[in-house]
């Protein structure tokens, strides 16, 4: 088979001067066919735009379209599939190809294509829980599923909802500016789904749903996939509608040969071509003017090639710009036409007469209407729809949450609030090995809606060195209040320093449980108070027979937490806080209350980090800690100074550069992190850290007997998918020579 179009493009060069003839023709017909007819019938020819689809590389018809604009050819039927539905769809609604041009820079699209939220939009509690695990998998009905497509098409859905608002009120394609047609594919039957009504937006969706990539899409009882599996360029359907003449421009890829084929995506490319090869072939003998950009050096998913791809596009409609004008000027001489005025918009707001919820089941709709905040009746901001649309999706309740406006018979239009739940749990898996706590893996598995409609339950097991299982039930009601309990059982083993040497091994065993009421404020705040049960127990390398069990506590507590990070590791902008207040009491008579008294203790931990140039970032942070009364609290509640890990078992745990793991001791602590990160390459980076800080029994010793702290290092580190790999050498005045410190994988 020789490469796609090849032989007949060249062809259709050299039949470009019977464009003409076929106007003239149709003049000729013209008296004949209104004696047979006794009707008036328009004496102009027809013409049909073809837009075939090919991922990023239908940017190119943008480029194309600018050409006919300024040849002032005038389309009477536009179609498209995948890439080419959505330029052909918006040019079909009117939309100017500038204003498409400016509407595609302003897309971040690694975060439309990857289905990524800002982390602001994940509650607190799951942005810790979000960056842990390497796979995931959703649960349904006690079996584990796989994704019907990598990405559920959450960011793209919105995005389509809000480019074709202007034309909400229309079901009926032919009604557009433009009459339009786009093709999907029948997942069950694999027929060709010519579509002509309906909502624009699922329109289009469904054309561009790439198979495996993007979830599929249902209309009217159809499970839809692209329609360029079978029919990549619809010649025919744009010629069913009326056209006479037809200008295509394709921007899919010719077969492969196996050495081209080393990418998944080319692979999935391939496959498709299979099917959709011969209707290719069908449609290019009846195209009349074909134009086929070079686009080689891109592949489906170039998307921030935008701005080439575009003028690959423009430079390729340009080389037969001179057949183009001939046409234009002969058809528009025969008058007859409605010129079209390209100036459409997005909607900026729209009047809600009526909400309306389709696939609720397992969450409550007060949930969504508390997260949506829409009053029927009332002006509504798309911004604002959709920016609290991310909230609700970022819940982990659905697995895509989308809207629509239709029409409505009252005052103002329907909005239809699409949500397809997601399945009732997931597991997960990330691994990890850092130099404090050693190698690890982490096993998770989540749960929503169990027993009240909202809940969540997180079941973490880490199997390692520090083996630990916890367990959180959680109601989430954002601002009105809800409440949790946790479970947690660890065991973990700390060394005692002299000198920079060990000196002692300590085996603890700590079990614990806590209920608190909880309140959440836009994904960044979350206040909780209650009260924890915890026993703990120690054990020596030295004698292992010697187990030193501590009184069981009853501790009460206040926590606040704030976390406006952009990105969990490497972040460049944002604030991380996390203050508690709590009580420590035991509970039963033993000699561990003569040495540790009742005691109340504060503390806080604050990072924020600030852009400074491009690629480099200050982050700076406090960490203070105090006992209230220099009262002694049990061990466990100590503020312990040393290591790099971040997430620790221990809320007295602060990490410190240039110490080893929980090095220093003490009642009361104040110090301040210095570092300075640059990326000096995609996902590498290095950063320049310094720490200096105090720690001491009592909190007059601050101040009468202080002892400055100071460590130094510096971090390479590379953003893997499983996770940072990073590797840390480290000095302090504490200890002689340098540390290291190793971590491979997300930390948990």
């Amino acid at each position: 088979m020789p490469p796609m179009s090849q032989s007949l493009n060249k062809e259709r060069f050299h039949r470009q001067p019977l464009i003409a003839l076929v106007v003239f023709s149709f003049l000729i017909s013209f008296p004949f066919q209104l004696r047979a007819q006794d009707t008036v019938v328009s004496a102009r020819p027809k013409l049909g735009l073809v837009l075939s689809g090919g991922g990023a590389k239908g940017f190119a018809h943008i480029g194309a379209l600018r050409v006919f604009e300024e040849a002032g050819l005038q389309f009477d039927y536009v179609g498209g599939t995948s890439m080419g539905s959505i330029v052909g769809g918006l040019y079909a609604m009117g939309y100017h190809p500038d204003s498409m041009r400016k509407l595609v820079s302003r897309q971040n699209w690694n975060e439309v294509m990857n289905d990524r939220l800002p982390r602001k939009y994940i509650p607190v509690e799951e942005k810790t829980n979000a960056d842990q695990f390497v796979v995931t998998f959703p649960f349904q009905k006690r079996k584990v599923n796989l994704k019907q497509g990598l990405i559920s098409g959450q960011r793209i859905d919105m995005l389509l909802s809000r480019l074709t608002s202007p034309a909400y009120h229309l079901s009926d394609f032919n009604q557009l500016p433009l009459p339009f047609v786009c093709v999907a594919t029948d997942l069950e039957t694999g027929e060709n789904v010519i579509i002509r009504k309906g909502q624009l937006n699922q329109a289009i969706r469904a054309s561009m749903s790439i198979p495996s990539f993007f979830a599929p899409v249902e209309i009217d009882g159809r499970i839809l996939i692209d329609g360029g599996v079978v029919n990549n360029y619809p010649v025919e359907e744009v010629r069913a509608m009326g056209a006479d003449i037809i200008i295509g421009v394709d921007v899919q890829s010719a077969l492969n040969n196996r050495d081209d084929l080393n990418s998944m995506v080319k692979i999935l490319n391939q496959v498709a071509s299979f099917y959709r090869v011969d209707a290719y072939y069908k449609g290019l003998e009846k195209t009349d003017i074909f134009i086929k950009p070079d686009l080689k050096p891109y592949e489906m998913m170039s998307f921030n090639s935008y701005d080439s791809i575009i003028a690959r596009g423009e430079q390729a409609a340009r080389q037969v710009f001179p057949q183009l004008k001939r046409l234009a000027d002969s058809i528009n001489a025969l008058g007859n036409h409605k010129q079209i005025v390209f100036e459409t918009k997005p909607l900026d707001s729209v009047l809600v007469g009526l909400v309306e919820y389709r696939g609720l089941k397992n969450v409550s709709r007060s949930f969504i209407d508390g997260t949506l905040a829409i009053e029927p009746g009332t002006w509504v901001k798309l911004d604002e729809l959709e920016n609290n649309i991310k909230y609700a999706y970022g819940s982990g309740f659905f697995e895509s949450v989308s809207y629509s406006l239709q029409t409505y018979e009252g005052v103002g239009s329907r909005l239809v609030i699409e949500a397809r739940e997601a399945s009732s749990g997931a597991l997960g898996a990330g691994i990890n090995y850092n130099s404090d706590y050693k190698a690890s893996v982490l096993l998770n598995a989540t749960f929503k809606n169990v027993v009240f409609k909202g809940s969540k339950v997180f079941v973490d097991l880490n199997l390692g060195e520090n083996p630990r299982i916890s367990t959180l039930y959680l109601i989430d009601r954002g601002f009105s209040p809800g409440f949790g309990v946790r479970a947690t059982l660890f065991k973990l083993k700390l060394n005692e320093y002299k000198h920079n040497k060990i000196i002692e091994v300590y085996s603890v065993v700590q079990s614990k449980a806590e209920a608190f009421m909880h309140i959440a404020y836009q994904n960044s705040l979350q206040f909780r108070t209650g009260a924890e049960i915890e026993y703990i127990k120690i054990e020596t390398d030295i004698d292992p027979g010697q187990t030193i069990d501590y009184s069981p506590y009853l501790n009460f507590f206040a926590s606040w937490e704030i976390d406006t990070y952009n990105r969990s590791f490497y972040p460049t902008k944002g604030v991380r806080l996390s203050a508690k207040v709590k009580y420590i009491s035991a509970i039963s008579e033993n000699w561990t209350r003569d040495i540790f008294a009742n005691s109340l203790m504060a503390f806080v931990k604050y990072n924020h980090n600030i852009p400074i140039f491009d690629k480099h970032t200050f982050r700076g942070g406090v960490n203070a800690g105090v006992t209230y009364k220099d009262n002694t609290p049990p061990p466990q509640h100590w503020f312990i100074l040393g290591g790099q890990t971040q997430n620790n078992y221990f809320d007295g745990f602060l990490p410190f550069t240039g110490l080893h793991f929980v090095e220093l001791a003490g009642n009361t602590t104040f110090s301040t992190k210095l570092a300075w990160q640059y990326q000096f390459y995609p996902k590498f980076y290095l950063m320049a850290k310094w720490d200096l800080g105090y720690v001491a029994d009592m909190f007059e010793d601050l101040f009468e007997q202080p002892r400055l702290i100071s460590g130094f290092g510096i971090t390479a580190g590379y953003d893997s998918f499983i996770g940072p790999i990073e590797l840390s050498l480290m000095g302090s005045n504490i200890n002689n020579g340098m540390m290291n410190y190793i971590n491979i994988g997300f930390m948990f």
